[in-house]
């Protein structure tokens, strides 16, 4: 654990180039390890998402992932509520607008994107990420030190830090190997700025996308149980 008491400045929010291209999705269940097979369907249909800076693709996630700090080891089951969005710079936004109406194959499994809408960033001092994979991450504390070198890096000074379970998402040439983690009394600037950059690698494959968080009690229920 990293954590500094201080008080939270109150600037005005920023607009971001950055946003959310959310999709409804069809799909009863798939893989709970789909984030690969949802890389190589997308990047199918449209080739540029490899040259596209800080873009980045979010993992599905249903009732059963508790949150992200846990999920099933086989499939997840999805409801009629479940979304689905890409990361991207504002103006590649409309490129995947033509998934709209698409079925594609995710391994297995066949999901149907409908009903495209832009989501903005939200602002918000705490942020949480299902998966972060750096390269230093044998243990909970050369984890949390590689993150913030990784942060320092961007000019944000962290104040408190909490990771969780570790993940692994597979690919065809090796493991991605993360831990969730959790980020608090974040500056409206940092908090902008790490959710348009993300931290670590593989961001294609659902890895390093920080989203708004409003408790850590997740977090201590999880660490609690391990």
């Amino acid at each position: 654990m990293y954590w500094e008491d201080d008080k939270q400045d109150s600037s005005n929010e920023i607009n971001s180039n950055v946003v959310d291209v959310s999709f409804r999705v069809e799909c009863n269940k798939i893989a709970a390890d789909h984030s690969y097979d949802l890389y190589k369907a997308l990047l199918k249909k449209f080739p540029i998402i490899e040259k596209i800076d800080n873009l980045a693709i979010h993992s599905v996630y249903g009732a059963e992932s508790g949150a992200g700090w846990e999920r099933p080891e086989t499939e997840i089951y999805l409801s009629k509520r479940t979304r689905f969005c890409i990361r991207t710079p504002i103006k590649y936004s409309e490129e995947f607008n033509s998934l709209n109406n698409e079925t594609l194959n995710i391994g297995k499994y066949k999901m149907k994107f409908s009903k495209p809408t832009i989501k903005k960033l939200i602002i918000t001092d705490t942020l949480f990420c299902r998966t972060v994979v750096v390269e230093n991450n044998n243990n909970e504390e050369e984890f949390l030190k590689d993150i913030n070198s990784s942060l320092s890096a961007m000019n944000i000074r962290v104040k408190k830090m909490l990771c969780g379970k570790e993940h692994i998402i597979k690919t065809p040439n090796k493991k991605l190997i993360g831990k969730t983690l959790l980020i608090t009394d974040l500056e409206k600037q940092d908090s902008l700025k790490i959710q348009e950059l993300g931290i670590g690698i593989g961001k294609l494959f659902g890895c390093g996308i920080f989203l708004p968080h409003k408790s850590i009690a997740p977090v201590a229920i999880s660490k609690d149980n391990e």
